[in-house]
């Protein structure tokens, strides 16, 4: 009897974070729907790619101070959470950690900002794009996450997105503005970031961990670094490669459409998230149970994407963005709507399934292995076949990881428990 009251409990608290975390992501999806289009039309297609430049070299930096955190000291939250000190020592353990990482990554873009002719052309938009990287690195998602208090992470992550949104219209009004993009998407950030961590103090007390014990969480989490890293290799780069080889224009371009991709694709991150900490203190028997029912309405849902982009997708870019020249680009968006399809399978495995059975070299080999694919392919077309070689890499990348993906997954559970 006790036993199915906390099995209806746990639902009811998935359930809960799952709703909450489908309000972020329904935020992500519709506010930048509204913001994007907008920002192509007003700044044009060769300054909003020097924008999306700037913000695909933050993804690396973001994914750099977030260090794996975001899977492994969920976890460690969701295991520790009724042992305060404990939880406070992790806490602060992860904090230390991630203040040192945020001083090196601005060390490393005042570096290439000086050394490297590309960014040298317009420093000022890299430095002020570091914003978004300070105000994710102070944010503790992970810690809110683990402790299953979503509500927190929904308020201030929807406060941050609308600032951003209102005031872009009122303060982005021509091309010479551009700059005025990422310092606004950045104030979003770092008030959220700064909101975020005060309240988290509720939940802590100032115990400090040893520097043997930040060692040992680095150690520990240093192969899901790696494995994020190379992730970024395939889902950031493309924009990169193409505005170092192509131009802003053309970067512009492909950004605009790949945003449209990743709004559809966070869809299924609340699925995931809401999952992750409870589903990681399960038996992996049942871990592997839940992984089996949900792929076929997972694979599904991605099909039936894929196939609206596929059929109109000439049709959503006229209205979403009415932008000639992007829009001449549809067959680019056909090609790169099967990651709606290929992404959301993906995910299941490298998002959930490995973290949660603690199998992170493994998902390191998959995420190392598809980014040095679809960098080695991106390179090889991009000369050749612009647009349409770097969307080509990315759609095998995406294939190949999935193969990848499954292939570790049954070999997996052939394994004995």
């Amino acid at each position: 009897m006790f036993k199915n009251l906390r099995s209806k409990k746990n639902t009811g608290k998935v359930y809960q974070n799952y709703l909450y975390l489908l309000l972020i992501q329904g935020t992500n999806l519709v506010l930048p729907l509204i913001t994007f289009p907008y920002l192509v039309r007003v700044l044009g297609s060769e300054k909003y790619g020097l924008v999306m430049i700037a913000y695909s070299l933050m993804k690396f930096f973001i994914i750099t101070v977030d260090f794996g955190f975001n899977i492994s000291a969920t976890r460690e939250v969701a295991l520790l959470k009724n042992d305060k000190r404990k939880l406070s020592k992790f806490y602060w353990n992860v904090l230390i950690i991630k203040g040192l990482l945020l001083i090196l990554t601005f060390l490393i873009l005042l570096t290439l900002t000086i050394s490297i002719d590309k960014l040298k052309l317009d420093p000022l938009i890299y430095l002020l794009s570091f914003g978004l990287v300070f105000g994710q690195s102070i944010f503790p998602t992970w810690f809110f996450q683990g402790i299953e208090k979503m509500q927190v992470i929904t308020i201030i992550n929807v406060i941050a997105k609308v600032f951003f949104t209102i005031t872009i219209f009122f303060i982005v009004l021509s091309p010479q503005d551009y700059y005025y993009v990422p310092i606004l998407n950045g104030i979003g950030f770092i008030l959220a970031g700064i909101l975020g961590f005060l309240y988290s103090l509720k939940y802590v007390k100032l115990i400090l961990p040893s520097i043997e014990e930040i060692k040992n969480n680095v150690s520990k989490t240093f192969s899901l670094f790696i494995s994020n890293l190379a992730v970024s290799l395939y889902t950031s780069s493309n924009t990169l490669i193409l505005g170092f080889f192509i131009g802003d224009s053309v970067a512009g371009v492909y950004a605009s459409m790949e945003k449209l991709i990743q709004a559809i694709q966070t869809m299924y991150t609340p699925i995931y998230q809401a999952l992750f900490p409870n589903l990681s203190t399960k038996p992996v028997k049942e871990i592997r149970k839940t992984i089996s029912k949900m792929k076929i309405p997972i694979a599904l849902s991605g099909l039936l994407i894929s196939g609206v982009i596929f059929l109109g997708s000439e049709t959503i870019l006229r209205i979403i963005f009415n932008d000639d020249l992007i829009t001449s680009y549809y067959k680019v968006f056909q090609l790169i709507g099967l990651m709606a399809f290929f992404s959301s399978l993906n995910m299941l495995y490298v998002t959930l399934y490995f973290p949660a059975i603690k199998k992170y070299e493994t998902r390191m080999k998959i995420l190392v292995s598809g980014g040095f694919f679809n960098l080695i392919l991106a390179l090889s077309l991009v000369k050749s076949f612009s647009i349409y070689g770097v969307a080509s890499s990315a759609i095998l990348t995406e294939l190949f990881v999935l193969l990848f993906a499954i292939y570790f997954y049954k070999k997996t559970v052939n394994e004995k428990v």
